[in-house]
């Protein structure tokens, strides 16, 4: 090879090299530049919701890292494990497709008076079958229903999902007469880990969208999962969601990973009460439980109230 062919393939080696650390040097100086970035939009959105004189909590969650969304199928029980649930003490129970259980109190279980959100949870948890795994969300004051759900990963909640939930019935004088229990399997990590959104972004977003006005408060806020996409094998994929509570009344959803609202299910516990009566009429034959546990579910029904007061 000749020295100026030799000389030549050296200046383009030193030239790409030149190119390849100019590159290196302009990527540090991006991710140098990110945060600052991020500091800069932070505080613009804080400046723009005090001007709205929108308000949220000074210890606000710390932002997550970055996660994987999470698959998983409603549980099935093994024999063990229907035995056990059948065993409950002062509980008829049936089980449909060894996954859903429907239960009635053979004596009523008053619930204390001012009972806390804490006191309910203890109640539950000592109660009904893993009712350690299930958190409190609210009581139904229309149906007198009492609505738990189930947490998962770091004592999530998962949101509105009517394969991992309880709902407690109650009587006139609330007490919890029966209830129905659905248990979400194991959950595990799917796809690429992204980024999330902070906790003030989420509330940012919902400004955005005009779901929190001037003069609101952000009353309460903190981390769940949400229901992204069945699929037909049965399999459910979870997004990490932030749950948004609004002036102590509304609850608002925002997906951490795409930063969207997540709609809000209205009609969740009429859809649950659908899902218990379509369970229950799929046990064969007929006897006093039976009836009785359709009495307690259809009298519930929001389109069925009116016909039955």
């Amino acid at each position: 090879m000749q020295w100026g062919q030799i000389k030549t393939l050296f200046i383009l080696c030193f030239f790409l090299l030149d190119i390849y650390l100019l590159f290196l040097v302009i990527q540090k100086q991006s991710n140098e530049d990110l945060p600052l970035k991020e500091t800069e939009e932070l505080r613009e959105q804080e400046q723009e919701l005090e001007l709205e004189n929108i308000k949220y909590p000074d210890n606000l969650p710390d932002s997550i890292p970055d996660e994987a969304y999470v698959s998983l199928k409603q549980k099935t029980f093994d024999e063990s494990e229907v035995k056990q649930i059948e065993s409950q003490e002062n509980q008829e129970i049936r089980i449909v497709n060894n996954s859903f259980i429907l239960g009635k109190f053979k004596k009523t279980i008053a619930i204390p008076e001012n009972a806390t959100d804490e006191d309910i949870e203890r109640l539950i948890s000592s109660t009904v079958y893993l009712g350690n795994e299930y958190k409190f969300e609210y009581w139904d004051e229309e149906s007198n229903v009492l609505v738990f759900f189930q947490v998962i990963k770091d004592d999530r909640p998962v949101y509105y999902n009517q394969n991992g939930m309880i709902m407690i019935y109650l009587n006139d004088k609330n007490e919890m007469i029966a209830y129905t229990q659905s248990l979400l399997g194991e959950p595990s990590p799917i796809n690429d880990e992204k980024t999330l959104i902070t906790p003030l972004k989420a509330i940012y977003t919902l400004y955005e969208n005009r779901l929190l006005l001037s003069y609101d408060e952000a009353t309460e806020v903190e981390m769940g999962y949400h229901s992204m996409l069945p699929l037909e094998s049965g399999t459910q994929v979870l997004v990490p969601t932030w749950k948004i509570t609004i002036n102590d009344t509304k609850e608002r959803f925002v997906n951490a990973a795409q930063r969207y609202v997540i709609k809000v299910n209205d009609d969740f516990v009429n859809s649950v009460l659908h899902m218990s009566i379509d369970n229950l009429i799929a046990i064969k034959g007929q006897d006093e439980f039976k009836e009785s546990m359709l009495e307690i579910l259809q009298s519930r029904l929001g389109d069925n109230r009116s016909e039955s007061e």
